[in-house]
């Protein structure tokens, strides 16, 4: 990564979180201390209004904010199919939030872009009887928080089952969403179909399996092959 690069990634870095230590935007960066301790003093002669020390460790001041990065047009019209692709799946619990951000990025534009995205946005259908119904909050929080969950797992045409499950992560594979997690009931990685799951209860925290991450998963079945899919 050149460094003018690094420094724009460290500043936005900065303005994402808390509080960093310099030893975690070494690691986040792949660099030395030295460089990091080089480049946030780089960034607070640029004028960056950082606070903090090396050993206590760096944060934007609360009183500062980082103008958003100017987006070109090919990256707007890129955001815009995401969002109306997305939108068509998102559960209901994500259509506000998805919504949301789609018209913060759309007060960034400058006029030109902001029309040129409409015009795309016209330019778009999706049909009513798409089904591929995505993930809500509820399994994204069991996502994020390692939480385990009890379901009852309807496939059309085949009998439902009660599993207890450790998500890992999703799928998206056609024209439906899958959620691979760890199956107690099969003892193995399995990807369930969010729309055949009839009942979601979220259980307790789960602690990660050897060899049995979302990464560990999908590097076995590199071509996530019918056997992850199987019942």
């Amino acid at each position: 990564m050149a460094r003018l690069d690094r420094l724009l990634a460290i500043a936005l870095h900065l303005g994402s979180r808390k509080r960093l230590l310099a030893r975690d935007l070494a690691d986040r960066f792949g660099v030395s201390l030295r460089t990091i301790y080089r480049d946030v003093g780089a960034l607070i002669e640029a004028g960056f209004p950082i606070e903090g020390t090396a050993g206590d460790g760096y944060r934007l001041g609360h009183d500062a904010y980082l103008r958003p990065l100017a987006l070109t047009p090919e990256e707007a019209e890129a955001i815009a199919i995401a969002a109306r692709g997305y939108g068509a799946t998102v559960s209901a619990s994500l259509k506000e939030p998805l919504a949301r951000a789609a018209t913060k990025v759309e007060a960034v534009l400058d006029r030109a872009t902001r029309e040129r995205v409409k015009d795309l946005e016209r330019r778009i259908v999706v049909p009513t009887f798409t089904r591929a119904i995505g993930p809500d909050a509820e399994v994204l929080a069991a996502l994020h928080e390692r939480k385990s969950a009890r379901i009852r797992y309807a496939p059309a045409g085949e009998r439902s089952t009660a599993r207890t499950i450790e998500p890992l992560g999703l799928v998206c594979r056609g024209d439906a969403w899958w959620l691979v997690a760890y199956c107690r009931l099969r003892r193995d990685a399995r990807a369930f179909r969010l729309d055949a799951i009839a009942e979601w209860r979220t259980g307790g925290a789960f602690s990660p399996r050897a060899g049995l991450s979302f990464a560990d998963v999908v590097a076995r079945d590199r071509h996530l092959a019918d056997r992850l899919f199987g019942y």
